[in-house]
């Protein structure tokens, strides 16, 4: 492809980004302003313009949505034959199984999960004789996993600790515990990944130099993201060549809490003073009173770099302001305001309700099932968090690494083999004595021999099963339906309780597909299967083609774009949040985070919050947010959209009446379109039926429709029915 089918479409400012010669290259990229056009472009100019091997590229963001994006983008320009694309997390992993040995892992090591990680430490505290009730994994977890950013052993853990309390000093201990248990099954966790990946560079570093010499050009998106680890191994990459490319923004940067740090990117011309410095500020995505909206309320930042973001587009209208007496009533305004949007021809796809913390979404939950709007949560329980999808992935990581105790514990007996706690407790009491993995103990002759009965013969019947499943490892697929066939876990699972509203064969039939579709796709068989299920996030999981209005948190929005936003809660305390308040540098990331909830929106945007909140246990006054007061007046409406619960069916539903015609219940929308029970309708979202019953009058008048697409009968308020009666 010639450098001008490269350059076509893009502005002066991301032109000059694709066509740096080499050398440092901070790319300031406001929200909405092309940077993945930019980044990619640049990629494809390398390679088809400069000559650069695609092989001797490595170029980092930090989701797997994200990286599909891009490596689809190159591909499109260039081949994408033995190019690095992918997230920090994933590229590390990759290096650690092509080079494991100088971390002491082998090429089939685990990474271990968040629910995994925190059954080990459980099993680890009671193991000290300690309460998990009083020293909380979930407690644990967070020390342990901080002590790991900054690159702490549990020895200097243990030696600073005991400078603090008695539950920092009984962690420490546990964090030595842990480590052991991990390096004992071939385990890693997500925070193992960064920092053996960056030991790995520095030993590399000073020996064969395989790593640090391996990539003429580094390239790294959200690099305002990157926490202290990472920045050192960004730095380690590219220092043979120096030509690193950074692109970021600092003001979204919206991670302090995970450990990044907005240095990074502040300083990124201190580090390199012969950086080229490019910014882009053509805004693509918002309309004018967005984009104006956003600048005004960031630049109360002083940690920034400032840049004046400008869109050819128009106005478009002013900012909706809601104001509710409680989280119910704001519930209801913004559900009611989100079904007008998509009456009025928005998709459900296209709109989306950020807010704070994941507390907030109980409210919208019960609001948008009232009025019958389809939605998805982003973050809530996730495919690869069921338990049927769990225990399928447990035989699988044995089938790869017959070390992993985590793995086997849980599928020891499931389905039941007449292995009770008891026989486990045996089991890990002589795989402690010996220092050994607890297949190698099931394995002892003399552990066998020691038992009798249904145990034993459940011991045998899961070696078997193990060692059968160890030998179809080459296609994920056939390995998944291999443990199917010989566990009969099918049965199993379609045997357990049905509390839950869930198919688990469906889920098992996914998992099939998905495993299926990566087969298809790579040639990294269950092992690779694994790894990329294991790194997926809340943001690769969710289905953006859903019609469906999704809600999520702000964090969790991050790097995503519809046509129209709510953000509920904006109260101080909730939204900024009270841990803000304790330093300057707390408050500017909350600023930072709503600056990024508003640039989200392309076309609208309302904002939301109540008077009364339940909070603490009780409920309790609110303060509207002091970012609300940071809005230019320009860009806000003349009113406040503000009722009282009982106001609300007067002032915001369109007026309705119910009368009889032919001695049937009909009713009129607030077109005027007269309705009435058998009448053939259409819906955007559920498709086409007909009206079964019209219950009640007003502004309480409800249709029951029967739909034929699924054959179920659902109630609708009419005002917000988005109903089209069919001639």
């Amino acid at each position: 492809m010639s450098a001008l089918d490269l350059l076509s479409g893009l502005n002066p400012a991301q032109k000059q980004a694709v066509e740096h010669d080499g050398g440092p290259l901070l790319i300031l990229a406001g929200a909405g302003t092309g940077k993945t056009r930019t980044i990619t472009r640049r990629v494809a100019h390398l390679v088809s313009v400069r000559g650069v091997a695609a092989s001797r590229i490595l170029a980092i963001t930090f989701t797997n949505k994200a990286a599909g994006e891009m490596r689809q983008r190159i591909a499109a320009y260039v081949p994408f034959t033995g190019m690095w694309v992918g997230t920090f997390h994933a590229t590390c992993a990759r290096m650690l199984r092509m080079d494991p040995e100088p971390i002491g892992r082998s090429r089939d090591f685990t990474i271990v999960d968040v629910e995994d990680r925190r059954k080990l430490l459980r099993q680890l505290i009671k193991d000290q004789g300690w309460d998990p009730q009083v020293f909380r994994p979930r407690k644990f977890e967070a020390m342990i996993s901080g002590w790991k950013q900054r690159r702490m052993s549990p020895a200097c853990a243990q030696e600073q600790a005991s400078m603090y309390g008695m539950e920092e000093e009984r962690c420490a201990l546990v964090y030595g515990k842990y480590e052991t248990s991990l390096a004992r099954q071939d385990c890693l966790d997500f925070d193992d990944l960064l920092w053996k990946g960056l030991l790995l560079l520095e030993q590399d570093r000073n020996g064969a130099r395989r790593w640090v010499e391996r990539f003429e050009h580094v390239v790294v998106d959200e690099y305002q993201d990157t926490n202290e680890i990472q920045y050192e191994m960004v730095k380690m990459l590219s220092a043979a060549t120096r030509n690193l490319a950074v692109c970021g923004d600092p003001d979204q940067s919206i991670y302090r809490w995970r450990g990044a740090d907005i240095g990074n990117i502040l300083s990124f011309d201190k580090d390199y003073p012969d950086a080229v410095v490019v910014r882009l500020e053509q805004n693509y995505r918002s309309v004018g009173n967005v984009l104006k909206a956003a600048q005004h309320v960031i630049r109360n930042n002083r940690s920034r770099k400032e840049k004046d973001l400008v869109t050819d587009r128009e106005d478009g209208p002013p900012i909706g302001l809601c104001d509710g007496h409680d989280e119910e009533l704001e519930a209801n305004q913004v559900a009611m305001k989100v079904a007008a949007w998509v009456r009025s021809g928005t998709p459900a796809k296209e709109v989306a309700v950020f807010y704070r913390t994941n507390s907030c979404s109980r409210a919208l939950e019960a609001a948008f099932t009232r009025l019958q709007i389809p939605y998805q949560i982003v973050g809530g329980l996730s495919f690869f968090e069921r338990r049927e999808i769990k225990d399928l992935i447990a035989f699988a990581r044995l089938a790869v690494n017959p070390r992993d105790d985590v793995a086997l514990q849980r599928i020891l007996n499931v389905p039941p083999r007449g292995i009770g706690a008891t026989t486990v407790q045996r089991l890990r009491a002589v795989a402690s004595e010996h220092e050994e993995p607890l297949l190698t103990t099931i394995k002892r002759e003399e552990v066998r021999s020691s038992l009798r009965g249904p145990a034993k013969k459940g011991l045998l019947k899961f070696l078997s099963l193990v060692e059968a499943l160890r030998k179809e490892t080459n296609s994920a697929e056939v390995a998944l339906r291999t443990i199917l066939d010989r566990s009969g876990y099918r049965h199993f699972a379609e045997s357990l309780d049905h509390t839950e509203d869930v198919d688990r064969g469906q889920n098992i039939d996914e998992l099939l597909a998905f495993a299926h579709e990566y087969d298809e796709r790579e040639e990294g068989g269950l092992r690779g299967f694994l790894e990329e299920i294991s790194l997926l996030t809340d943001i690769d999981r969710w289905s953006e083609e859903a019609e469906r209005v999704s809600l999520m948190t702000v964090h969790a929005a991050k790097g995503l774009e519809f046509d129209r936003v709510a953000v509920v809660g904006l109260e101080e305390g909730l939204f900024p949040h009270a841990r803000s308040f304790e330093d300057a540098e707390g408050l500017e990331e909350e600023r930072r985070l709503f600056y990024v909830a508003l640039t989200r929106a392309r076309e609208e945007l309302l904002l939301s919050h109540c008077r009364m909140r339940f909070r603490t246990g009780a409920p309790g006054p609110t303060t509207p947010s002091r970012f609300l007061d940071e809005l230019p007046t320009s860009v806000l409406p003349d009113f406040v959209y503000t009722e009282e619960l009982e106001e609300v069916g007067k002032a915001t539903m369109p007026a309705l009446s119910t009368s009889a015609q032919n001695g049937a219940a009909v009713t009129e929308t607030e077109e005027g379109v007269a309705l009435a029970v058998g009448d053939l309708v259409s819906h955007p979202v559920f498709g086409e039926g007909c009206i079964q019953r019209i219950q009640g009058k007003g502004v309480n008048a409800r249709v029951v429709v029967a739909f034929d697409e699924t054959g179920e009968e659902r109630t609708l308020l009419l005002a917000y029915s988005m109903l089209q009666k069919l001639s």
